[in-house]
């Protein structure tokens, strides 16, 4: 089990004469490393050599490969106590922590973002919208298409990378009860 001990403190409100911090946010060991956790699947599993082979596979080696990949990332979530978060869910702020967690995994393991068509056919093409109604696919399309993104690899490095480290810091602070402003 990696130990929650707390390895950063934010000062978010300071009283009056600037002197004294009312409230901090505090970031631990099992938080910073899950987020870095997430961080490395996603780039690893946004390569273009990664999406390349998964391609090749028949629908039944890449299921396979899936949930191979999820038993992983299940057991090493383990380690750090997040795959029933060692914390009883009791509150809505917890179950969109919960939420959050759940939702930076599957952008960085879903494979169903115009990014993923783009990498595996070389162009966008006709694609379904609802392929694309995935979390990678929305965070992409938002990345790409909303904010206007036009580098594939910076577009890539926000959607699979920064977008959930962002998320699990976030939802990880959100379901230990902390809070954030």
């Amino acid at each position: 089990m990696i130990h929650n001990k707390k390895i950063a403190k934010i000062c978010i409100i300071k009283n009056k004469d600037n002197k004294k911090c009312q409230q901090e946010l505090s970031l631990t060991w099992r938080e910073l490393s899950l987020a870095v956790i997430i961080v490395v699947f996603g780039f690893l599993f946004s390569t273009k050599e990664f999406l390349l082979f998964l391609n090749t596979l028949n629908p039944i080696y890449g299921f396979m490969l899936y949930y191979f990949i999820l038993f992983l990332v299940l057991f090493v979530f383990s380690k750090f106590g997040f795959v029933v978060m060692n914390v009883k869910i009791q509150n809505i702020v917890q179950v969109i922590g919960s939420t959050m967690i759940a939702f930076a995994f599957f952008i960085v393991v879903s494979w169903e973002s115009a990014y993923v068509q783009y990498i595996t056919l070389g162009s966008y093409g006709e694609i379904s919208n609802i392929f694309l109604q995935s979390e990678d696919g929305a965070v992409w399309y938002f990345w790409y298409n909303i904010i206007g993104i036009v580098n594939i690899e910076l577009a890539r490095l926000l959607t699979f990378v920064i977008t959930p480290f962002v998320l699990v810091i976030v939802g990880g602070l959100l379901v230990t009860k902390r809070k954030l402003l």
